[in-house]
Parts: structure tokens; C-alpha cells; sequence
């Protein structure tokens, strides 16, 4: 799996990044939100689909520091420890096609996500909202990363 490199900015207070060309767009949560622990916010991610998959694979997470591709294993995820909160694994319909079923452990991405109540979360504290969206379509395999920034 190559990494591909995505940069793109936000700040909730929230600031967007996108580290790569082919990264995707995190469109909610939105610039200078701040999201209190326990509470909902909004999700939106829109997949760049750069390798032309039927269904886009993305992970969401939270990190405590700006990650970077270097910062994913050799699967495109993070490692235990290298992050702070793993929201899920979700696939994006492209094409018009339609979702696959849950009952299968095909979900897609909720409209909203719930800021964790962890202990290691200072309140007023930045942190990053990490989406990687795998290609799988592309040889060899590779990953864009996404995040943005929120304060809690």
C-alpha cells in the first residue's frame, strides 16, 4: 500500500487538512466549532474516489497532533497507542450505486459523531479529526488522509 500525502485546511475552533491531491473534503464539522465532551457534532466527508472504486473505504479518527501518512501502518491505519479515539470504518456509495447492506458490516458514514469523554481530553485543548480513505481500485493499494482540527 502506497500512501498518498493529503493537505487541505480547517479550524472548531477548526482547521481542514488535506494531505494529499487526491485527499477527499471534510465538510462538517465546520470552521470555529467547538465541540464539548459527550456532545454531537457533525459529520460530512466528501471521498475524492481517486482510484474509481464502486464503494470508497474511510476510517475516522481522532489524534492529538496533526498526523501525517507517515504516521499509518503498513494497512493505513494507525497503530495502538497513535491515537486517541477510532470513531469507526465506513464506505461511501460512489457511482450512484446503491449502500451495501449493514447486516453485511457495510455501514456508511453517519451525519453526526459524538465527541468521546476520555480522560486524556483537556478541556480547550486542540484535536484532529483524521479521515483515511483507502483506494483499492489502484495498484498497488494507497491511502489519502484528511483531518481537521477541533478544540473541546
Amino acid at each position: 500500500m502506497v500512501p498518498s500525502l493529503t493537505w487541505a485546511c480547517t479550524s472548531l475552533a477548526i482547521i481542514s487538512c488535506a494531505l494529499s491531491a487526491f485527499a477527499g473534503v471534510i465538510s462538517a464539522p465546520t470552521s470555529s466549532e467547538v465541540v464539548a465532551k459527550g456532545d454531537s457534532f457533525d459529520f460530512a466527508y466528501e471521498d475524492s474516489n481517486f482510484c474509481f472504486d464502486g464503494y470508497s473505504q474511510i476510517t475516522v479518527w481522532l489524534t492529538d497532533y496533526a498526523p501525517t501518512t507517515a504516521n499509518l501502518n503498513s494497512t493505513g491505519e494507525f497503530d495502538q497507542g497513535d491515537y486517541t479515539y477510532y470513531f469507526g470504518s465506513y464506505l461511501i456509495a460512489n457511482f450512484g450505486l446503491p449502500p451495501l447492506p449493514p447486516d453485511g458490516g457495510f455501514i456508511s458514514p453517519p451525519t453526526s459523531l459524538v465527541m468521546p469523554e476520555l480522560p486524556s481530553l483537556v478541556s480547550g485543548e486542540e484535536v484532529y479529526l483524521a479521515v483515511v480513505e483507502t483506494g483499492t481500485e489502484c495498484q498497488p493499494v494507497s491511502v489519502t488522509m484528511t483531518y481537521s482540527t477541533l478544540a473541546i
